[in-house]
């Protein structure tokens, strides 16, 4: 191919998407990824395409936070640590949990989401990739009634941005779908956002690449950023003292992005935030579609004839144990909502790290003092959905197109934001 290389740093949805829009446009790319497996973050997601997607950043976000920090078995639990990173990290996202930031923030993913629908089935469709993808939507279950009208609120404020929510009651809902409880008061239909299997998504983009002249290496691992004597970023450097050389650098490895970047002398503050999920077979009656159980903050996708289950949000540095009761804890958070769950067996089971910035927003764009790096991470529990939009964006921005966003509003997620 005649343009020349890019380089880019980790195989999650993020690196692949970019790879396969920048290798449309003609440019010879190369992916580094330490796994050989590709069952990194991007697979462990829930599998929930939702389109309209609220920053982790919302008012009250922070102050949740700090309640539940005593309890482990919590949705969003902050592992008590004296380190500095954490705490400035803390004090940045409490000034970001406000009404302002989130209807800024909201602008730009609510634009994103669109955008990423489109490009997500024409690459399905190009590749015929079965990832069991299905526009269904998504469910806010609700148990507690009292519930019912503010999350139908939150449903309405993004109507002004095109989507479309339906309130369902108890009733109604358990005559269209039988695996729900009658102590489920009622739900808010996302109509317009789809249900995937995350693995079969990734694989089956990975095996779609190597067709269109990208080459793929896996079980590498990156040491760092190489620059020049000026300061140009030029390529990876290996853990072998090998350096693979590329016009540019697309830095899409997840949590582990911040320390590489710190090699080339560009700081992306973030911390790492592990999920898990859970996924049963044998469950007697599947849900028609996903959602998320609204009290206990437990997301759920029927994926063939297995039920998974996901969610959790635990800050606490990387190569900590796993917590068996955060696992245990989606099963019991599931069985408030849903027939049939003791009567699963579990088959699967995982936890991983997702990449958060304090401002809940991703980072993609060029490094400014870094000439050749671009930075495309921090998607955080969005880099399944943001993913495909994300790769347009890097190929946009590296092939000098003109971007499908406004400016202004990608200006969220641009590395020299304020």
């Amino acid at each position: 191919m005649g343009s020349p290389r890019t380089v880019i740093i980790g195989a999650g949805i993020v690196g692949l998407c970019g790879a396969y829009e920048l290798a449309k446009c003609g440019v010879d790319v190369v992916v580094l990824d330490q796994s050989t497996t590709f069952d990194g973050a991007s697979c462990g997601n829930a599998g929930l395409f939702s389109i309209g997607h609220y920053p982790l950043t919302r008012p009250g976000a922070s102050w949740r936070g700090l309640r539940w920090m005593f309890n482990s078995s919590s949705p969003l639990w902050i592992r008590p640590s004296l380190s500095p990173d954490l705490l400035r990290w803390l004090w940045t996202f409490h000034r970001h949990c406000n009404q302002a930031h989130t209807e800024r923030c909201l602008q730009t993913l609510c634009a994103m989401g669109w955008r990423t629908v489109q490009a997500l089935e024409e690459i399905l469709d190009a590749e015929s990739i079965d990832c069991l993808y299905r526009r269904s939507g998504w469910m806010d279950l609700i148990l507690d009634e009292n519930n019912l009208a503010a999350a139908a609120h939150e449903g309405r404020t993004l109507a002004p941005m095109g989507y479309r929510t339906d309130r369902i009651s108890g009733a109604e809902l358990r005559r269209r779908d039988g695996a729900y409880k009658d102590e489920v008061a009622g739900a808010i239909h996302y109509v317009d956002s789809a249900i995937i299997h995350p693995g079969r998504l990734v694989r089956g983009l990975a095996d779609a690449l190597p067709r269109h002249g990208v080459n793929i290496r896996t079980g590498v691992t990156v040491a760092g950023i190489e620059r020049d004597a000026k300061g140009k970023c030029i390529g990876a450097r290996l853990s072998t003292g090998e350096i693979v050389h590329g016009e540019n650098v697309v830095l899409a490895a997840g949590i582990w992005s911040s320390e590489l970047a710190k090699s080339a002398g560009i700081s992306v503050p973030m911390q790492p935030a592990r999920g898990y999920h859970v996924q049963l077979d044998g469950v007697p009656q599947l849900p028609v579609t996903g959602g998320v159980m609204h009290e206990t903050f437990v997301a759920y996708n029927p994926m063939g004839n297995q039920l998974r289950l996901a969610g959790t949000l635990e800050i606490a540095p990387v190569g900590r144990p796993w917590m068996r009761r955060r696992l245990n804890a989606l099963i019991a958070g599931a069985r408030k909502y849903l027939y049939g769950i003791d009567s699963g067996r579990v088959t699967a089971e995982w936890a991983g790290y997702r990449p958060c910035t304090a401002d809940g927003m991703p980072v993609i764009g060029f490094a400014k003092s870094t000439p050749g790096l671009y930075i495309a991470t921090g998607h955080a529990m969005m880099g399944l959905m943001l993913g495909p939009i994300t790769g347009r964006i890097i190929a946009a921005d590296i092939c000098g197109q003109t971007q499908s966003i406004d400016p202004e509003i990608l200006a969220a997620v641009r590395p020299d934001r304020r």
